[in-house]
């Protein structure tokens, strides 16, 4: 495992898929001091919302330990649509309320932000292309550097031929 490898990309999406997992415990719903989490109020949601946050310390893991990259790419990949799973349900969760007369807590709208975040953080993971090299400092793909070790040479273009056909 090679931590040098993550970029903040894949940071952001460790921390937001922990927030996420934390906003669950936390109160989601409450009415005259009593408060309810979104673990206890939230069903099967609850579940699916933990499978989202926890494609965030899939890609941190995946990018810190493949050496190559398809795997962590495919991870942010369902991870960017697992965040926005996760928006979706949260945004369900605040506006329609499970019980009738529970105002709407902090707890998610942390939840929401942790979400959103997520996908911020998974986006970027996708987005940044750069690799780390031997020295520890990054290549440039945006001008024009293709990345780290990979040496490119131009070659001649190849001669016409000059001698006569048999077809004349």
């Amino acid at each position: 495992m090679d931590l040098r490898k993550l970029r903040n990309g894949e940071w952001i999406a460790l921390l937001a898929g922990i927030a996420l997992i934390v906003a669950l415990f936390l109160p989601w719903y409450g009415a005259e001091g009593e408060t309810v989490s979104g673990w206890a109020s939230l069903t099967v949601f609850d579940i699916v919302l933990v499978v989202c946050a926890l494609f965030g310390p899939a890609v941190w893991f995946f990018t810190a330990q493949q050496p190559a990259p398809p795997v962590p790419l495919a991870a942010a990949g369902l991870g960017a649509w697992a965040s926005v799973l996760a928006i979706l349900l949260t945004l369900i969760r605040i506006v329609d309320a499970p019980a009738d007369g529970f105002g709407v807590e902090y707890g998610a709208f942390i939840a929401l932000a942790a979400s959103g975040v997520l996908f911020v953080g998974v986006w970027r993971s996708l987005g940044d292309e750069r690799i780390r090299r031997e020295d520890g400092s990054w290549s440039h793909p945006s001008d024009g550097e293709i990345g780290a070790g990979v040496e490119v040479s131009t070659l001649p273009p190849p001669r016409a031929e000059t001698g006569t056909s048999g077809n004349s």
